[in-house]
């Protein structure tokens, strides 16, 4: 589906550009109207298809780094060759730009095999323990609970907890 409304995406800077006279303008336009279109397509979509959300601010950095790109492309079409041609692929760098707003963190699982489904009703008491103690260095705002709660176990999987000194301690059998 979106190989598709790449495609389209490209063909509609196309017909933008038989309808502008030669010049500047001619090569800017449809290209950066293509784009942005596409890449609203792009994003409505997978906001609506996979739940996902953007934070404002790396949003707005990594769309000016591909905005800056594409300029720089754009102005440096003299020296492209046959540059009247690419330029109608270059709105399929909004499919990039997609996977740059919405790309998995590093470390995190996949969908559905993350840690909290694999955890036992102790992991569940100890993180309820957790979130009554008012210290919740995991809470992150935009994360639900569950996210947490990943975080949380990767966390104690890491550094576990250590044993009071009082505490009875198991002695080997002799």
């Amino acid at each position: 589906m979106k190989g598709i409304l790449v495609v389209l995406g490209c063909g509609f800077g196309y017909v933008i550009s038989r309808f502008i006279p030669d010049g500047p303008l001619a090569i800017y336009l449809p290209l950066l109207v293509s784009y942005h279109l596409l890449l609203a397509v792009l994003v409505v979509t997978a906001m609506q298809d996979k739940g996902h959300k953007l934070n404002p601010v790396p949003a707005a950095l990594t769309h000016a780094a591909f905005f800056i790109l594409l300029l720089i492309v754009a102005s440096a079409g003299a020296m492209i060759p046959y540059f009247e041609y690419v330029r109608f692929v270059l709105p399929a760098l909004a499919y990039v730009e997609l996977m740059a707003l919405f790309r998995s963190k590093g470390g995190k699982a996949a969908e559905g095999q993350d840690a909290a489904s694999n955890s036992t009703a102790e992991d569940y008491e100890e993180f309820i323990l957790y979130m009554r103690s008012g210290n919740r260095p995991f809470a992150k705002a935009g994360h639900t609970v569950r996210d947490e709660f990943n975080s949380w176990l990767a966390h104690r999987a890491k550094h576990p907890p250590v044993q009071a000194m009082d505490a009875p301690q198991e002695r080997p059998a002799a």
